[in-house]
Order: structure tokens, then C-alpha cells, then sequence
């Protein structure tokens, strides 16, 4: 009997291990599998049955990115890896997975339709495709499946290295102990300075040119860039210039922005030691900071969303602590101020701060009232600190708009998303549009160029022919919206999902490094004021900086490195942190993840990702804190 047991476990090891080896086969073949169809000629068959087999055959060679060799050695080590997460002790059932990772594998196979074709329709459009298609939906199920299965186990592991006893060890150790903040931000800032260096005076960008064009008055000052944001960076370069350069204002600039932003990263370092979290993760997250281009790269970059994603990532280490401290944190004085100081500067920065924050404000509320006890003191000191952000922006910009005659922007940029959608419909679907619809859709936007210049990865071309229609056109033109919404709901899901597919495509890298601060001077020669507002490289620096983006460049398409380095990764990884968190209804850890959710309805909501992926850096930077924090509150 004895002997019989043991052969049937041996008998289902050896079918779990075979099924294991094809999820394995198939996840490697999806990860090299290519939509491009080939047209290759058919010489000497003149049998069509024949022919149709060599043409298969040949599709198939084609669509495999990869060499035998390489695909042997993937599949061998998915295989072991598949082998390693099924044999580990899972508190969540794999079929609680299974959503998610279907999901993930659509977005993936969708994505490739995109990247390919701009169409879902390459998905079915050509019969090997079909057969692609189906390899890469099964093959990413199965490797996402593992793959949250894996990082469950990985986040649930207690690091018996954590804690003091390990760390005290030597004189640096001992150092570390003490001074743990100080030193984290020196090194931040010593490796940082480098790169700060190395493109000097900094990486000027067209919306830079565009803030000092309203600054000096060349042009109208609207809200069309942050007004706080546009006077900020005015106001160093024109500090520079009375001093005789412009290159040391910006530069200054830059060397400000990213003390700051070492600052707050470093101090989410600061509380991943308190709550012990994992060495390795520590480790890991400090290394990235130091090296991965998506960190390194932009401290000389002086956009608007750097400075924002800075104060946003400080507010998001204030909510994990208030999480913590519940009551307690709002009777500390020094937390208090950072919050209202990390919460306006937010707002002002970028304009979708405001609306982050006011969702910050309402959870804020209802926590407030669903606790009980609760005396007026404590409701009366909370309600001040979480309202004083709100009235200091009110002031910072009603003060400037009066000094500098700050002008209303269109609300083009909020809508970029259904415009976007209007004019693929118009282009996919323009013979059917009544005449009444069309002069309705034209009296927001030029309906008549909609079909010519509508890019899928981009809604700028479009959002520009916004035509500053009223209230009343407004209203109309998004009941029409409405209705061709429900004609062709397909068409305004591809219109979204070709414009954001980036963020669910690992293998496509979504990098831009402006390279010096000639970026965007090329629209600025014809101006009168060029001549005394020139940024210039210096002579024995030429061509360092293009050695520097090219460095960022090597190290995006690098193994491992590069994954830190790709937009996909953190929004997949906040997908499956946030599966977890449902899961395990961890409210906390929920709290502590909206600013980063909010961020992503926002990269949906812009007019592009694709060239544009500071968008996530909300999403990007506040990861490791948000890992660190569910470890924190997963183990109680």
C-alpha cells in the first residue's frame, strides 16, 4: 500500500513538473514572440498544400525574436523558477491570482498589437497571428501567475537580519546608528552632484523656454505651466542674469531641486530602517536611487514634475506615519508643519496636486468622523492643518497672478483624453457622423483637420485645435461624445488603450534625457531677448553630456537595471501590491498607496506617457516606500 502511495505521488510530482516545464515553454516563447508579418516568397513549390505548410513555417521562424540557445536557457530557468514558487507555502490561494494575471496578459498581448500595428485588429487580422496571439495571452498568464505568487512569498519573508544587533557592527555601523538620515543624503547628494556636473548647466526642456517667456513678459503669463513653478524658475535665472550668467541660475536651479528631492528619498530610507524593514529591500532601494537612470538622470532635468513628484513623496511619508501614529501624529508640531509645507508646495508645483489633495482631504474627513473619541481639540487642530495648504496656495497664486497679470489657461489639457478619443472616431468613423454632430465637435475643435492629425501616441496635435468654446459648447459637444461613445465603444477603449499601452509594456523602454540646456533654444533665436538670456555649455564640456545620455541609455537596455528604468515595471508592481492590499484588506496600506493611484488615473488622463514618463513619477518614486510600508503593516 505503502508502495503504491508513493508511486502515485511520484506519478503526480512527474505530471506537475511536465505541466510546469510547458507553462515554461510557453512563457519564454511569449517573451520572444513578434507580430510582424514576413513575406517571404515561395520558391519551387508549386503544390498549394505544400505551400501553405512552408508558409506557416516560415511566419513562425519570423515571429521568434531569439536564437534556440537562448530560448533552451530562458525556458530552463523559468522552469526552476516555476519549480521554486509552487513548492513555497502560499497564504493566498493561486486562483485568487488568476484575475490579475489574466488581466496583466492582456494588457501585455494588447500592448504588442499596439506596439506593432497601432490596432488591435493585428491581433486576428492574419491567421499567425492568431496563433501568436494565443501564445502570448498563455504564455504571460502563466508567468504573471508565478510571478505574483512569487513576490507574495518574497514580501511575506522576515529578514533575520533586520534590526539593530547586525547593523552595530564597526565603526561605520556604529555611525550609521547615530547619524543614519545625515549620511544616507550625503551620499545621495555626493553621487547626484556628479551627474549634475557632468551636463551642466542643465537639461532645459520646451516648457522651461515657454515658463521664462511668461516670465519676462514676452509672452501672456497663463496658468498654462504652475504659476508658482514658472515664477520659482524665473526668478533664478533672473537673479543669475543681474549676477552675469544665466547658466549659474539654472544651474542653482537644478542643484535646489534635487537637495530636495534627496532629501525626501532619503528620508523614506529613514523609515524603512524604523519599521525594520528588510535589509536587502533597504539595500536595494538605496542602490536604485544611486544608479538607475530614472533617478539619476532627471536631477538635472528642471521640470515642473520633479519638484512636485518631490513634495508629493514627502506627503505620502507623512500619511504612512499618520497611518502608524493614528491620533498622535497630529499633536506633533514638526510633522504638522512638513504636511502643510509638503501639501501646498505640491499644489503649487502642478496643477493636479489640488485635486490629489482634496481626495487626501476627504479620507482624511471620514477617518476623522468614524472615529468615536474624538475631543474638539484634536478635530479642531486637524481641520486647520489639513485646510491651511488649501489657503496658502490660494495666497501664493493670488499674489502672483496680480504682480505678473496671470491669465486663465484653456481647459484643453484636462480634456486630452476625449479629444483624443473624438478624433480617432472621426477618423475611423467620419462618414458616419451626422452634420448636426459635426458642427457641434467643431465649434470645440477643428473638426476638419482632426482626421489628418491624429496621433495615437500623443493628444497634443489634437488638444491645440481647442477652439476656447463656452460653457454652453462645452456641454454639447460631451453629449456627443457621449453618443458616439455608445456607437463604437470599441474605437474610445483603442483611442486610450494605444495612447497608454506603455504603461503596461515592459518591453518597451519609455526613456527621454534632455541633454543639455540648448534643448528648445532652437525656437528661441528669432527672439529679441536670446542674446542676453543664452544658456550656454562650456567649451571644455561639450559632448559630456551626450556621453552622460548615452550612459542612461546602456544602462535602461542593461539587465536588471534597466528594469528599474521602465515605467511598466512599477505600475505592474503597484497592481499586484494593490491586489495584495485587497486582499488582505489592509486599509492602511491602501491609505498610503492613493497618491500613487490617483497618479495613474492622471498618466491616463494626460495628453501622453510614450517620451513622457515623468507622468509616473509618483508612481515610480513612492514604490519603495509603499512596499516597505505594506511589510510593515502585513506583519502587524
Amino acid at each position: 500500500m505503502k508502495s503504491t502511495d508513493g508511486r502515485c505521488k511520484r506519478k503526480i510530482c512527474r505530471f506537475s513538473k511536465e505541466w510546469l516545464f510547458l507553462q515554461a515553454f510557453l512563457t519564454a516563447l511569449a517573451l520572444n514572440t513578434e507580430l510582424g508579418v514576413a513575406d517571404d516568397e515561395i520558391d519551387g513549390i508549386n503544390n498549394v498544400l505544400l505551400a501553405k505548410f512552408y508558409a506557416l513555417f516560415a511566419q513562425i521562424e519570423s515571429g521568434i525574436s531569439t536564437k534556440g540557445f537562448f530560448l533552451t536557457v530562458l525556458t530552463a530557468a523559468l522552469f526552476v523558477g516555476y519549480i521554486w514558487i509552487s513548492r513555497k507555502e502560499q497564504t493566498l490561494p493561486p486562483k485568487k491570482h488568476i484575475g490579475l494575471a489574466a488581466f496583466l496578459a492582456m494588457m501585455y498581448t494588447g500592448g504588442m498589437a499596439y506596439w506593432y500595428g497601432g490596432n488591435l485588429s493585428l491581433l486576428y487580422s492574419f491567421q499567425i497571428n492568431r496563433l501568436r496571439s494565443v501564445v502570448l495571452l498563455l504564455g504571460m498568464y502563466f508567468f504573471y501567475l508565478y510571478a505574483i505568487e512569487g513576490v507574495h512569498y518574497i514580501l511575506r519573508q522576515k529578514n533575520e537580519n533586520v534590526g539593530t544587533a547586525t547593523e552595530k557592527t564597526g565603526k561605520w555601523g556604529t555611525a550609521y546608528q547615530k547619524y543614519s538620515f545625515w549620511m544616507t543624503w550625503g551620499i545621495l547628494v555626493f553621487v547626484w552632484f556628479i551627474h549634475l556636473i557632468l551636463r551642466y548647466p542643465g537639461a532645459m526642456s520646451y516648457d522651461n523656454w515657454a515658463q521664462l517667456r511668461y516670465y519676462y513678459g514676452f509672452e501672456t503669463y497663463t496658468t498654462a505651466q504652475p504659476i508658482f513653478h514658472t515664477w520659482l524658475f524665473g526668478s533664478f535665472i533672473r537673479l543669475a542674469v543681474k549676477l552675469g550668467s544665466p547658466n549659474v541660475g539654472l544651474f542653482l536651479f537644478v542643484l535646489m531641486q534635487s537637495l530636495i528631492m534627496s532629501a525626501v528619498l532619503a528620508w523614506t530610507l529613514e523609515l524603512m530602517k524604523r519599521w525594520n524593514t528588510a535589509v536587502w529591500l533597504r539595500t536595494l532601494t538605496f542602490a536604485v536611487y544611486c544608479i538607475a537612470p530614472y533617478f539619476t538622470g532627471y536631477a538635472a532635468f528642471p521640470i515642473k514634475d520633479y519638484l512636485y513628484t518631490a513634495f508629493l513623496v514627502l506627503l505620502a511619508c507623512l500619511m504612512a506615519e499618520w497611518m502608524l501614529e493614528e491620533e498622535q501624529f497630529w499633536n506633533q508640531a514638526v510633522q504638522n508643519v512638513l504636511w502643510i509645507v509638503a501639501a501646498a508646495l505640491m499644489i503649487l508645483c502642478r496643477k493636479n496636486g489640488i485635486y490629489l489633495y482634496l481626495v487626501v482631504t476627504v479620507v482624511i474627513c471620514v477617518q476623522m468622523f468614524w472615529k468615536k473619541k474624538r475631543t474638539r481639540r484634536v478635530i479642531g487642530r486637524k481641520v486647520a492643518i489639513v485646510i491651511l495648504p488649501f489657503l496658502l496656495v490660494f495666497a501664493v497664486e493670488g499674489i502672483i497672478t496680480q504682480v505678473y497679470h496671470v491669465e486663465k489657461d484653456s481647459p484643453k489639457e484636462m480634456f486630452s483624453l476625449p479629444f483624443q478619443q473624438t478624433a480617432r472616431y472621426v477618423k475611423e468613423y467620419g462618414d458616419e457622423i451626422p452634420g448636426e454632430e459635426r458642427e457641434v465637435i467643431a465649434k470645440v475643435l477643428d473638426y476638419d483637420s482632426l482626421a489628418e492629425i491624429y496621433e495615437p501616441m500623443t493628444a497634443d496635435p489634437v488638444k491645440t485645435t481647442y477652439r476656447s468654446g463656452s460653457t454652453g459648447d462645452l456641454v454639447a459637444y460631451f453629449n456627443v461624445w457621449m453618443k458616439e461613445f455608445f456607437r463604437h465603444p470599441l474605437c474610445y477603449v483603442e483611442a486610450t488603450w494605444n495612447q497608454n499601452y506603455y504603461v503596461f509594456a515592459p518591453y518597451a523602454d519609455n526613456v527621454v534625457y534632455n541633454k543639455n540646456c540648448l534643448v528648445g533654444s532652437d525656437l528661441e533665436y528669432d527672439k529679441e531677448y536670446y542674446s542676453w538670456l543664452n544658456f550656454q555649455i562650456p567649451e571644455k564640456m561639450e559632448g559630456v553630456s551626450n556621453i552622460a545620455v548615452k550612459l542612461y541609455s546602456l544602462l535602461t537596455t542593461a539587465p536588471v537595471i534597466g528594469m528599474f528604468s521602465n515605467v511598466a515595471f512599477y505600475v505592474i508592481l503597484m497592481f499586484v501590491l494593490l491586489h495584495f492590499v485587497r486582499l488582505e484588506k489592509n486599509k492602511k496600506a491602501f491609505v498610503v498607496m492613493l497618491p500613487a493611484l490617483i497618479s495613474f488615473l492622471f498618466v491616463l488622463l494626460a495628453p501622453q506617457i510614450q517620451g513622457q514618463p515623468r507622468y509616473a513619477f509618483p508612481i515610480i518614486y513612492t514604490m519603495p516606500l509603499m512596499i516597505a510600508f505594506y511589510q510593515k503593516t502585513e506583519r502587524g
